[in-house]
């Protein structure tokens, strides 16, 4: 049962094409609200418009693209200007993986962009509309932003950056009413491990041809713990936590007339987290080493 009914009320989300941000999507769709819902294919977008109420819109957004996150925030406005804007979910995100010796600048650009940068600018767009509905910004975080495992430098260090980025805007926003909450899921079972195999949906070489392409012997120096990262991915794919979970936690942090400032999903998380707080570094170390299989 939610405290704030849909009423009138609009929501913007990112990254809509498949996991938590689809299933999230039609959720909100389902309960009423007004959903305006981002992707980058035409197919993924047909898709949402199949399972979704014609209420739901769907919005061509790119999140690396600085000057589309700009016409969509001006679309948004004028759509919007009326009623303002309720919630904005900074669902949208890439995993890029590899050892931190290796991985080009592009990668680490391209990471950020996506899951970081784009963020800002959509957020800077919309605050007008947030403010003048005392509007919330969701932002999905990760367990790995608080805790950072081997070989996912880029994506560990984008989420921290958001986790930053949230602090920082929770404090700056307090007195015009927006509130700025943080979802971190755990392991989830979406698409996103299938595509950190991936430097990113094809556009980058997959990590085991760059692998191959190295001399022998500096490939054997990061050959053994990348196989066991391969492994664990795998795993994490096929042991994530259903997307539901995550899809309730945010409806809640929507909803709530007191929502938190952060929501761990999951008991794992919340146990992780609060046994971390404690543990020295090198203990803490061993056991993600640990946790992965590394050698």
């Amino acid at each position: 049962m939610t405290d704030i009914s849909p009423g009138d009320k609009a929501i913007v989300i990112t990254g809509a094409s498949s996991g938590i941000g689809r299933a999230t999507a039609l959720e909100l769709d389902r309960q009423g609200f007004r959903v305006f819902a981002t992707v980058r294919t035409e197919d993924a977008a047909a898709q949402l418009r199949k399972d979704a109420s014609p209420r739901l819109e769907v919005i061509f957004l790119d999140l690396a693209e600085l000057a589309r996150i700009q016409a969509v925030g001006a679309q948004l406005r004028e759509k919007l200007q009326a009623e303002g804007l309720w919630g904005l979910v900074n669902n949208a995100g890439v995993a890029l993986t590899g050892p931190v010796e290796f991985l080009d600048p592009e990668i680490w650009h391209y990471q950020f962009a996506v899951n970081f940068f784009g963020h800002i600018e959509l957020t800077r767009q919309l605050l007008p509309l947030l403010r003048a509905r005392r509007g919330r910004i969701i932002n999905i975080t990760s367990i790995s932003g608080r805790i950072a495992p081997p070989y996912f430098g880029p994506y560990t260090c984008s989420k921290f950056a958001l986790e930053g980025l949230s602090d920082v805007l929770r404090v700056e926003l307090r007195r015009f009413g927006i509130q700025v909450i943080v979802v971190e899921p755990g392991n989830t079972a979406t698409p996103i491990w299938e595509r950190a195999r991936k430097f990113s949906d094809d556009q980058f070489r997959t990590w085991e041809d760059k692998l191959q392409s190295l001399p022998a012997d500096v490939r054997a120096l990061y050959e053994a713990d990348f196989e066991a990262m391969r492994k664990a991915t795998e795993v994490m794919g096929r042991t994530g936590r259903n997307v539901e979970t995550v899809v309730r936690t945010i409806i809640h942090a929507l909803t709530a007339r007191r929502p938190k400032a952060r929501y761990p999903v999951g008991w794992q998380v919340k146990a992780t987290f609060l046994l971390f707080r404690f543990l020295p570094e090198r203990l803490r170390d061993r056991i993600i080493c640990w946790a992965l299989r590394l050698p």
